[in-house]
């Protein structure tokens, strides 16, 4: 499983991650969103104005890179990691509660 400081060394080897996007965390700041793993899997999260916080995933190793690359808006640095067909059906439809993971 791909640790945290792997998932900031190869997205910041590339671009600048603005410190609204974290890695690792969970921090429940309007607007925010990052990635976190949670039993043993990666999410992309986001919380919207209002504190809700949403999750997509899970994602494996290669495909968690991919994510933070498309939420970030620069997923055409990251083709090598682009999603197969099932990671870009569970980015763009799969949207979890943390309860429900």
């Amino acid at each position: 499983m791909i640790k945290k400081e792997e998932i900031e060394r190869i997205i910041s080897s590339r671009v600048e991650i603005p410190e609204t996007f974290v890695i690792g965390d969970i921090i429940r700041r309007p607007n925010n969103l990052g990635c976190v793993e949670i039993k043993g899997g990666w999410y992309i999260y986001r919380v919207d104005d209002r504190g809700g916080c949403t999750f997509t995933g899970p994602f494996d190793d290669k495909a968690i890179i991919y994510a933070c690359a498309q939420s970030l808006r620069v997923a055409k640095m990251f083709s090598e990691y682009k999603f197969s067909d099932e990671d870009r059906d569970k980015y763009i439809d799969v949207h979890l509660l943390f309860d429900e993971i």
